[in-house]
């Protein structure tokens, strides 16, 4: 039988301590065949290198035949070898990090056969095994077993050795010659080929994309560079699925979450384009709705709606939209966009450059029967705001006589030597000793699940096929085997859904389920 040995990684870039394991790797299996393997997966700066450009670097730079860097989507799942191995006929040997050995606890081991136990149904060996298994066992083909060797962690004498920290050193210094001694230190040795592809992948699309985002928000240029106003969104599905809010919405406009990320990008370029004395840049200051109106935002408020999208799970649990998808959809209108606009003000979740003095929360109706005047909330709080930055003068010719602007500076400014603390609204908890939202809901989920995945299915709302899928897709985020790790899967399962269930605190925002349930019938969720 065959016998090959995999080694998985990034690969952003390979580093000479990458080749130092591949030669080590050699050199402890004599007469099998190892091979590098790594994904196609380009991720901003984090993962920069498409498969093709992995490969090149690694023929160029090491020892390594082209034919041994394999393209695998899922590394450590061997469903990603059934085109260059004959499954039935291979042993495979996966070379792991130290870093990586947590995807494979190996944490039910049988005394009698040194082998890695299911813990679910009855028990039989795991596909992973450790590869001193082979002393008790025959060794089997990989479409049955893979054995996990741990590779030796290699350092560099002046501890370089991280593709990250290179990534990084490179993309800091503006002098080329610095960068050429930038690469010879973390690669080695120097190669003029190589070093033209990071300088044009790490620098130039930089470079280019930054000159192409100040010539648009310039007015210079008509349309927006296609990574413009990338905001990482994520909209709850997955990287086998096709992202349709986030490439082809099919909005009458771009998607709003895209426009606010561009007014969020124009706070930023505008800085830049004064440091570089660009005249006549034109910030982004309106988003256009689907029904065609354009609504002034500013970069605060922008922001808001980003976190407030933030703080909506992602999670579809049956249904054909996440609530994070809706609230998208939502704000696509002007009615769902002022909604919400509103509702940000409302919580304090809009941080304005002048809107920096810390408010307390307060009862607007309140402010209302004292001065026996019908005004919009946003208005009362301009007016607030307004009362403690401006002079008396300023605030009587904006008001006149419908506000005192001494006791609105003295109920709401802190720093008013006659200020009167609010009294904080007193929070309801659940008495010593009961369970909180997040236990109860995270035990009825085990005790379902531990009655059966029917039951687990019925009380998520889904039906069986839908949560396999979304335990398949979660099974490949996780590198885990299907099969073998399936309760740990659903384990995992559980744990995300409580922590993304709508009680839950995401982010920086301090919400209750009042200001949840509010947010949620505002952007038409429920």
């Amino acid at each position: 039988m065959k016998k090959i040995v995999i080694y998985p990684g990034r690969f952003q870039p390979m580093l000479p301590h990458h080749e130092i394991v591949y030669k080590k790797l050699q050199a402890e299996f004599p007469g099998a065949g190892v091979y590098l393997a790594t994904s196609d997966k380009v991720e901003g700066s984090k993962s920069p290198f498409n498969f093709k450009e992995k490969a090149e670097i690694i023929s160029q730079m090491y020892d390594v035949p082209m034919d041994h860097v394999i393209l695998a989507p899922q590394p450590y799942l061997v469903d990603s070898y059934k085109k260059n191995f004959d499954l039935e006929n291979t042993m495979v040997i996966f070379a792991v990090g130290e870093k990586d050995t947590d995807c494979f606890p190996m944490n039910n081991i049988d005394d009698s056969t040194g082998l890695d136990m299911t813990v679910r149904g009855e028990p039989r060996p795991k596909y992973y095994q450790m590869i001193n298994t082979l002393e008790q066992h025959p060794a089997l083909p990989m479409e049955e077993r893979g054995y996990i060797h741990i590779a030796q962690t290699v350092k560099s004498a002046d501890e370089v050795a991280s593709a990250s920290a290179f990534r990084k050193a490179f993309t800091s210094v503006e002098d080329i010659e610095k960068r050429k001694q930038v690469f010879e230190q973390y690669m080695g040795t120097y190669n003029e080929r190589v070093f033209n592809l990071f300088n044009n992948k790490l620098i130039g699309d930089k470079m280019s994309e930054m000159i192409e985002v100040m010539k648009y928000l310039s007015g210079l240029t008509e349309a927006a560079p296609v990574q413009y106003g990338d905001l990482d969104v994520d909209t709850g599905m997955k990287d086998s699925e096709d992202d349709d809010y986030e490439t082809k919405p099919g909005y009458e406009q771009d998607s709003m979450i895209n426009q606010l990320g561009k007014v969020i990008d124009s706070e930023e370029a505008g800085k830049d384009a004064e440091d570089m004395k660009i005249k006549n840049f034109k910030p982004v200051t309106s988003v256009k709705t689907d029904d065609g109106k354009e609504m002034d935002m500013t970069p605060g408020q922008a922001k808001a709606l980003k976190k407030m999208m933030d703080m909506l799970p992602t999670n579809r649990g049956g249904e054909e939209q996440s609530p994070r998808e809706k609230f998208l959809d939502a704000i696509q209108s002007s009615e769902g966009l002022a909604n919400m606009l509103d509702f940000a003000k409302s919580k304090n979740l809009v941080d304005e450059d002048v809107e920096k003095v810390e408010m307390p929360t307060i009862d607007l109706s309140d402010i209302r029967d004292d001065y026996s005047v019908n005004v919009e909330e946003g208005r009362l709080k301009d007016v607030i705001i307004d009362a403690m930055e401006m002079d008396p003068e300023e605030f009587k010719k904006e008001y006149g006589d419908s506000f005192d602007q001494e006791e609105l500076v003295k109920q709401y400014d802190s720093n008013h030597p006659d200020y009167e603390d609010q009294p904080e609204p007193e929070m309801e908890s659940a008495p010593e000793g009961e369970p909180s939202q997040e236990d109860e809901m995270y035990n009825k989920l085990i005790t379902a699940y531990e009655n059966s995945e029917e039951d687990l299915a019925e009380v998520l709302g889904m039906s069986m096929e839908d949560l396999d899928t979304e335990l398949t897709d979660l099974s490949l985020e996780m590198g885990k085997h299907m099969d073998d790790d399936r309760d740990e899967i659903i384990q995992r399962y559980i744990e995300d859904t409580v922590d993304n269930a709508d009680y839950k605190d995401h982010g920086e925002m301090d919400y209750d389920m009042a200001d949840m349930e509010e947010m949620k019938k505002l952007a038409g969720l429920v």
